[in-house]
């Protein structure tokens, strides 16, 4: 999984490259930044690997699909206009990608907690993290004056819609495990936990 993983990110960080290449005459120092940017993105888990943040070779992967989806073919090839629920999509899917990060944290950080407070800070983090998403979105828009939130269309039905579809993402992910949990069954998410161990 680990060399996977590595194919990937030089995939993913030659296809930034060359994304930026096919529009940096243009001078256009927004879609520049929003190319370049997909490189720290997927360098993230071996950047907070570097800081002692231990992260399994599942969470990077599947990490690393995630942002291809949303922040490369969603983004910088523009399917987000292309594709109308591709965006819905991209955020169902962050909260899911956000709560598998968020309970390999709490496995290995070794606190002992039950179940409600897993799925309590489950959640609570993914709507943090969809929250905070919104609030870097709006100082994008509003530095570059562009229009990602679609407040000009939808006034604020766009970043309520993108903080709603992450929440249920991550109370599927928080139901599916209580139900594995309480029903003593192995499915998804307790095969991940052991992937973490």
């Amino acid at each position: 999984m680990k060399k996977v993983n590595k194919i990937l990110i030089l995939i993913c960080c030659l296809l930034s490259i060359g994304y930026t290449f096919t529009i940096i005459q243009t001078g256009d120092l927004y879609n520049i930044l929003i190319r370049l940017s997909f490189i720290p993105v997927v360098l993230a888990p071996t950047i907070l690997r570097k800081l002692k943040v231990n992260i399994s070779d599942i969470s990077e992967f599947v990490f690393i699909i995630f942002a291809f989806i949303g922040h490369f073919l969603g983004s910088i090839v523009a399917l987000y206009n292309k594709i109308y629920w591709l965006d819905t999509f991209a955020h169902f899917l962050s909260g899911i990608v956000v709560s598998f990060f968020v309970l390999e944290f709490i496995k290995k950080s070794k606190i002992k907690t039950n179940l409600f407070f897993d799925c309590l800070i489950i959640v609570g983090v993914s709507s943090l993290i969809a929250l905070s998403w919104e609030i870097f979105e709006f100082t994008c828009d509003n530095l570059f004056d562009k229009d990602a939130q679609k407040v000009l269309t939808t006034g604020v039905d766009d970043t309520m819609k993108d903080m709603i579809v992450a929440l249920l993402g991550s109370l599927l992910f928080s139901v599916s495990y209580a139900y594995e949990v309480i029903c003593e069954k192995t499915l998804i998410v307790k095969n991940f936990i052991k992937t973490i161990k």
